[in-house]
């Protein structure tokens, strides 16, 4: 499986994210049952991990025998993000410890206008 490039739609600063894939191989859902992933956002791509972010996630029941992934991204970890555009990948590390990176790309992080909920 070679990686997918693509770019997010721009996600709010402050917000909770939460990023939806469906892992497949030649069309079909991979069974993603204890492998675990990691999304890292970064201003400058060689910078050293974790960059400017960086969440691990996992597949919880039923959902992972279906390749379905939810990145989800608390807004603490967003809220002091710089509005800019990232670059960003998504690892997997399967239960053999393999590793590969399925999406390379780019996400723009736009300013939330709310800056206070209390």
């Amino acid at each position: 499986m070679s990686y997918t490039s693509k770019d997010l739609n721009p996600l709010v600063r402050g917000d909770d994210w939460t990023i939806k894939l469906v892992i497949t191989s030649n069309g079909t859902p991979v069974n993603i049952t204890g492998y675990s992933f990691w999304f890292t956002l970064k201003a400058d791509i060689d910078a050293a991990d974790p960059g400017n972010l960086q969440v691990t996630a996992s597949a919880g029941s039923p959902d992972a025998a279906s390749g379905i992934l939810y990145i989800n991204v608390n807004s603490n970890l967003t809220a002091n993000l710089v509005p800019q555009t990232y670059n960003y990948d998504v690892q997997q590390i399967d239960t053999g410890n393999k590793v590969q990176t399925l999406l390379i790309g780019k996400v723009k992080v736009v300013k939330d206008i709310t800056r206070s909920t209390s």
